[in-house]
């Protein structure tokens, strides 16, 4: 069949790809700490067009694909909550999460933090049950002491002093990568790196906010604009496909 139907619908194809991306990220405008992703194209194959004399013409694409998705990490203004486990990071980096059934670790900019208790401890964890790793990669944890309390309350264990050079268990750690390329989203605000990114990296001097959430970094007018685009192009990509099919029935018809 003619080669402008097959390019007309994987060009369908990608735009639609295109608006489940923008879709998803109008959808999180007022998700904390969300960062919005998009689609990158790369061209396809060209063909060598001859003409009547066998020279080279003219070049013939066969379309172009959604090459790889990429997510914006670039850091967003954040708003003040007044709650005492809400945090967000005003710069580079993400909070460290252990899943504390798999081990495994996730990294996320969404600062909604609890206390969890467990036996004789509270656990400072995210939405999920993920607890919070300090800038020594260890869970953060706080002693329950029995008190004289009215039954129900507990006390927390007191900060103590620090020697010099040590950090606070209590701190949370702050970490980036050498390079950004290549981490990917596992989904409800979690990243994960890849082999490229290499080792975390400790920001020692990283400034956490108490008190307060970083907004969604999803630009409403932007996606706004990049759903039009998509539609258009998803519209001219149907129609190149119907009048493909419509010329290759007449031509078929006539012989």
């Amino acid at each position: 069949m003619n080669q402008s139907f097959y390019t007309g619908a994987l060009g369908a194809m990608n735009q639609q790809t295109k608006l489940n991306i923008v879709s998803n990220n109008i959808a999180n405008v007022n998700t904390v700490g969300f960062k919005p992703e998009y689609g990158v194209f790369s061209d396809l194959i060209y063909n060598e067009v001859r003409n009547t004399q066998g020279e080279n013409a003219a070049k013939s694409g066969t379309g172009t694909k959604i090459d790889m998705v990429k997510t914006n990490l670039s850091p967003t203004s954040y708003q003040t909550t007044g709650l005492e486990n809400d945090y967000a990071i005003p710069g580079e980096g993400f909070f460290m999460l252990q899943d504390p059934v798999t081990g495994e670790i996730t990294y996320s900019r969404d600062g909604r933090f609890q206390l969890a208790k467990t036996e004789d401890k509270f656990y400072l964890v995210n939405s999920d049950g993920k607890r919070v790793l300090n800038m020594d990669k260890e869970e953060i944890s706080y002693d329950v002491k029995p008190t004289s309390y009215p039954e129900g309350e507990e006390e927390v264990e007191e900060e103590e002093e620090l020697e010099e050079g040590e950090h606070d268990p209590h701190a949370i750690g702050v970490y980036t990568f050498s390079t950004m390329d290549g981490i990917h989203s596992v989904g409800d605000n979690g990243f994960v790196p890849s082999a490229k990114n290499g080792e975390p990296i400790l920001l020692e001097n990283a400034k956490v906010v108490k008190g307060s959430l970083e907004n969604s970094g999803t630009d409403f007018a932007l996606e706004m604009t990049r759903m039009m685009e998509a539609q258009r192009a998803y519209s001219y990509a149907l129609k190149m496909v119907q009048t493909s099919d419509e010329v290759e029935s007449t031509i078929n018809s006539l012989r």
